[in-house]
């Protein structure tokens, strides 16, 4: 009986630490081709399901960048923590739960995405996301708790935006000052942010006498 114990123990182990030495390219491959809506492509990918990095990442034809990530697995999923390693400021956890079904279906959680840009009227504007948490089922945003930071040398005051999923895969955010008025709106949809700000808080008086409101995208 000790013998018979021993070798399923043995067993378990060999199998267990097996994984930790699997390319992650294995788990992709084996996988992801089964999700016809979810394209994901790269020019390097190294590490295992536990961690590594992969550069060059397409998801559905949208570049994202280059990432490290670090995965756990537990009896109710597992939880990817991923952050760019290009230089931009993106990081949060990915979690896909055993009971959620398809791959289409997770949840991403303590989503930080910042960015710093400059239009032709407004220089060094300052974007910034704090993303609780996003439900995704179906590729769709289903559900957010977040905030949107905008802010700049050249604008008077501070913008802050309530993120809210909208029909059609879309996030938008109404842009308020700390009284509360309304003073732009932003909305995220296929990977791009668009972006439009009253010149009511633009210092420059040219600006102003030009237009009433200044749009621009940013790409993700």
């Amino acid at each position: 009986m000790n013998k018979i114990i021993l070798s399923v123990l043995l067993i378990f182990l060999l199998v267990f630490t097996s994984i930790f030495f699997i390319p992650i390219n294995y788990f992709l491959n084996k996988f992801l081709p089964s999700t016809n809506q979810f394209k994901i492509e790269y020019s390097y990918l190294e590490g295992n399901i536990f961690s590594g990095s992969i550069l060059d990442l397409y998801v559905n034809n949208n570049f994202l960048g280059d990432y490290a990530y670090e995965s756990e697995l537990n009896l109710d999923g597992i939880n990817i923590f991923f952050k760019a390693t290009d230089g931009k400021v993106v990081e949060g956890n990915f979690i896909k739960t055993t009971n959620s079904g398809s791959f289409n279906n997770f949840s991403l959680t303590d989503l930080k995405v910042e960015e710093e840009l400059s239009t032709d009227l407004i220089k060094g504007i300052y974007v910034k996301f704090n993303i609780d948490r996003v439900l995704v089922e179906s590729l769709e945003c289903k559900s957010i708790e977040g905030l949107l930071e905008i802010s700049s040398p050249n604008i008077e005051e501070k913008l802050t935006g309530k993120l809210s999923c909208r029909e059609g895969n879309k996030i938008i955010a109404d842009l308020t000052n700390q009284k509360n008025m309304k003073l732009g709106s932003v909305q995220y949809f296929n990977s791009s942010i668009k972006v439009s700000i009253s010149t009511k808080i633009i210092p420059d008086r040219r600006v102003r006498l030009l237009t009433d409101e200044i749009s621009f995208t940013v790409d993700l």
